[in-house]
């Protein structure tokens, strides 16, 4: 199955091929959680970046940019006085030291009603590389407490090939958490929309044949989010 080569407009929502367009089946969802994203400059026009589609599926989520060329970067989302921070990112503890440590996992009772803060999860967006710089280098950043997040599926983002098979895209990371401290069902319905995505974007890089979800990313959903009892 040879390269599609032809150029075709693209859906400034899904980012698919026009034709291809999911946007009519994607959810918008009032969460309790706020999600703020963390991008790294130049992921900014890649089609195939997934932090995009976050602001357009869920009310609670912002995108900000850091490392753009003459622009000074803004922390103040990231030090609300009524926000409570949760980083997601695996980062070392004392990496030089006798002992590192890697970051805990992200705990959901941090999200338990009744607490003072707003809660807010933080996703760093690029490559790992400038992810872990971001993660050092923004101040606000260094100071947050980091989570791992818990092992899960693999991605089914395959336009972009990981360093190691850990390593999810951005939108599927949000599921991760998504699923944590909201539930099962808000996660199906991102996973569900990102599966549709994912299966177009495939599609159009020639590594499916079709452009419909595959039966058994079908079949993964239906045992991860919703078993049977």
């Amino acid at each position: 199955m040879g390269q599609r080569r032809f150029e075709a407009t693209r859906c400034e929502g899904c980012g698919l091929h026009e034709q291809l367009c999911v946007c009519a089946q994607r959810p918008r969802l009032a969460l309790k959680t706020a999600i703020l994203v963390v991008q790294n400059n130049k992921e900014r026009n890649k089609p195939t970046n997934t932090a995009r589609l976050l602001p357009q599926v869920l009310d609670n989520c912002e995108l900000i940019r850091f490392g753009a060329r003459g622009v000074a970067f803004d922390p103040s989302p990231l030090t609300r006085p009524e926000r409570d921070y949760s980083l997601i990112f695996p980062r070392v503890r004392d990496p030089e030291g006798r002992a590192p440590e890697l970051a805990p996992p992200l705990d959901p009772a941090r999200f338990a009603a009744g607490r003072a803060a707003a809660q807010t999860v933080v996703l760093l967006d690029g490559t790992w590389a400038q992810c872990s710089r971001m993660s050092r280098r923004v101040p606000e950043l260094a100071a947050m407490q980091a989570f791992a997040l818990p092992p899960g599926p693999p991605s089914h983002w395959g336009v972009r090939t990981p360093s190691e098979p850990s390593r999810i895209s951005t939108f599927e990371a949000a599921v991760r958490v998504v699923e944590l401290v909201e539930g099962p069902g808000p996660a199906l319905a991102l996973q569900t929309y990102f599966d549709q995505v994912a299966a177009g974007m495939l599609f159009m890089k020639a590594k499916l044949r079709s452009p419909a979800v595959p039966g058994h990313w079908i079949d993964e959903r239906q045992r991860r989010f919703a078993p049977s009892s």
